[in-house]
């Protein structure tokens, strides 16, 4: 009976060294074989991420109403704060939209800033 402990012991002993010798026969690189295409793609696709018009941002609301009053909004805002301002039509009226924050965070922090002239200001999300 003690033969037989002592056998599969060593079976286990022996079958545990040639498993774990594998594991650390590794070196740690990987290597991606890839089509130059896709790096081209992938350059592509970072460089039109980098556009604002094309990328959902967060964007401040200063004005609603008239076109004649939007544009005299946009005017005023962009002689105060010198910000980026578009005026869109969503029916029936004109609103001034400001700024393109990429996070809440940074919107939040300058609608404290834009609150102090324009009360009414409040944020877009994309």
């Amino acid at each position: 009976m003690r033969f037989l402990g002592t056998q599969s012991g060593l079976a286990l002993l022996f079958f545990m060294f040639f498993a774990l010798k594998g594991t650390y026969a590794q070196d740690g690189r990987i290597n991606i074989q890839q089509d130059s295409k896709v790096e081209k793609l992938v350059a592509a696709r970072t460089e039109l991420n980098k556009d604002d018009s094309t990328s959902e941002r967060y964007q401040i609301q200063i004005y609603n109403g008239s076109l004649e009053g939007a544009t005299k909004e946009q005017a005023t805002f962009k002689n105060d704060f010198g910000w980026h301002c578009d005026i869109a039509f969503k029916t029936p009226t004109y609103r001034v939209y400001v700024g393109k924050f990429r996070t809440r965070l940074e919107a939040d922090k300058r609608l404290i800033e834009v609150k102090k002239k324009y009360p009414s200001a409040f944020i877009i999300t994309p």
